[in-house]
């Protein structure tokens, strides 16, 4: 069954590049233009902010992460070259409508709101909030007195306040950083953590002892691409679900969503 499912991906997938792709289709630059400029440039202009590590960073000069990686198999399917545009996040819709990139790649999270103007691919990651633990995983929403462990001023920290605020609080600590972190989970100084659903993936990547509860919160991840964008969308999904099938997302996840192990204090 699961063979025959990636087969009729695969079928989808060459005919919508072939569609799209053919000289005999003329009427490709009035029903997606962005792809047609695409198709004449010979390249994907993908707009990324830098600072949205580990989905998309700079390394030695160079846009690099989760996303980039990401791109780079959509260039591959398109059979074109990438482009990479850095941009800010607060411009990024601006500049996807005027033109500057074809297709935003940055942890973009879905926005219906931006649905008049923007078009989204499937989801492909949800970041949303997870607690996570040595030993048995646990329900923050449960009354406890055992600490749990977040990054001062993070989505983490905000979400515990908002229980506070209800009458519901809970016994707090923070740290500054998520390396700060990292590092009271591992060397004992707590045992109970939430952050991200990317840096526990992260974390049980390195130690597998470290069990995830239900998720908090959900923050879904897409592709953003011009409105008019139509046949480039159908591409994008097709090429993300063949990746989901053929092993090449998870490689991706097990380049980017990792985590080192920290150098405990002696006698910890």
């Amino acid at each position: 069954m699961r063979a025959a499912r990636y087969l009729a991906r695969a079928i989808l997938l060459l005919y919508a590049i072939a569609v799209v792709f053919t000289e005999c289709a003329p009427s490709t630059a009035v029903a997606d233009p962005t792809l047609a400029a695409i198709k004449t440039r010979g390249v994907l202009r993908v707009g990324y902010d830098p600072g949205s590590l580990p989905f998309t960073t700079i390394i030695a000069g160079r846009a690099a992460g989760f996303d980039i990686d990401l791109s780079a198999e959509l260039g591959r399917t398109l059979g074109v070259s990438v482009e990479f545009v850095p941009t800010g996040l607060d411009a990024a819709y601006d500049e996807l409508q005027q033109g500057r990139f074809d297709i935003i790649a940055s942890a973009m999270p879905y926005a219906p709101e931006q649905g008049w103007r923007a078009r989204f691919s499937t989801v492909y990651y949800d970041d949303g909030l997870i607690p996570l633990a040595r030993g048995a995983p646990f329900d923050p929403t449960v009354p406890s007195d055992i600490p749990i462990g977040v990054v001062l001023g993070s989505d983490a920290d905000t979400y515990l306040r908002s229980l506070a605020r209800r009458g519901q609080p809970r016994t707090v600590r923070t740290f500054d950083t998520t390396a700060q972190l990292w590092e009271g989970l591992q060397c004992g100084a707590i045992a109970r953590i939430i952050t991200e659903h990317s840096t526990a993936e992260a974390m049980q990547r390195a130690d597998t002892t470290l069990q995830a509860g239900t998720a908090l919160s959900v923050a879904p991840y897409v592709l953003v691409l011009p409105y008019d964008a139509l046949y480039l969308n159908d591409v994008v999904n097709t090429t993300l679900a063949a990746m989901r099938s053929d092993g090449r997302l998870e490689r991706i996840h097990a380049r980017w969503l990792t985590i080192a192990m920290p150098s405990c204090p002696q006698g910890e």
